[in-house]
């Protein structure tokens, strides 16, 4: 199933926990390989002339409800798993509601293109992130801020401190308005690229699990970059393009407003 208002075809992922969707190598499931479904599992889907069976109804995950191609998500921050919710459930975690501060949190639809925020390579380099496609996102039972690499092998948590991020939501304050857990910062500045998004955490697993299946060879090969180059293309097409100010650095500061 998708998204509501989704533009990624294909089965719907938000049933997996973070780590099993997105082979995460960090925590107590790091290093493990995706569980293989038993063949039994497998017969469920095909009938005896060899054709696909219909798929059950898939429902709520809170309420048991039947649930609708597209529906909504919500997200346990301790587990990191995602949760398909029909619309009734979903509206009693909406933000500002007493739900909405419990264990679940309803994971946003909106998408928006920082088409004008390209970070300098200073301030790049003050974050010290050693890769080209990474997304950040506010963790709230971390404590912090925390940065993983999409790649081959899962999401990478970040070690480093990122001692750069104050200095980023100094100058650019749309940065600070990240919602806790639910919503990221995702940044790509593969092949030259330097596109910055705003976007619902479950698009950044869903990036994720692209890398993984698309990925070919020690460097990805032409199918991952096709595959990126109409992720980022339809994610370009639903974002709402945002105005991005930028304030005056500190003096010592040694960049250029420019």
């Amino acid at each position: 199933m998708k998204r509501v208002g989704s533009a990624w075809p294909g089965p719907d992922l938000a049933r997996l926990s973070w780590r099993e969707e997105t082979g995460a190598t960090s925590g107590p499931h790091a290093g493990q390989a995706p569980m293989a479904l038993p063949l039994g599992a497998l017969r469920r889907f095909v009938s005896r002339e060899g054709q696909p069976q219909r798929r059950p109804l898939e429902r709520c995950e809170l309420c048991r409800a039947v649930l609708l191609p597209t529906h909504h998500h919500l997200l346990a921050p301790e587990r990191r798993q995602v949760l398909c919710v029909c619309d009734p459930c979903a509206l009693l975690f909406r933000a500002g509601t007493q739900l909405g501060q419990g264990q679940y949190r309803l994971i946003p639809e909106r998408y928006r293109w920082l088409r004008d925020l390209a970070l300098t390579d200073a301030e790049w380099e003050a974050l010290g992130l050693p890769v080209n496609l990474v997304y950040l996102f506010y963790s709230t039972p971390a404590g912090r801020l925390l940065a993983f690499y999409p790649g081959p092998a899962g999401a990478t948590e970040s070690l480093l401190d990122l001692d750069g991020w104050q200095g980023l939501v100094a100058r650019y304050p749309l940065l600070g308005e990240l919602l806790p857990d639910v919503e990221a910062l995702l940044i790509n500045r593969v092949r030259g690229a330097r596109e910055t998004y705003l976007v619902p955490i479950d698009v950044c697993f869903r990036l994720t699990g692209l890398i993984r299946a698309n990925w070919r060879g020690l460097s990805g090969g032409a199918e991952l970059e096709r595959a990126l180059a109409s992720f980022f293309a339809d994610l370009q097409a639903r974002a709402e393009v945002v105005a991005v100010e930028r304030t005056a650095p500190d003096r010592g500061e040694g960049e250029d407003d420019a």
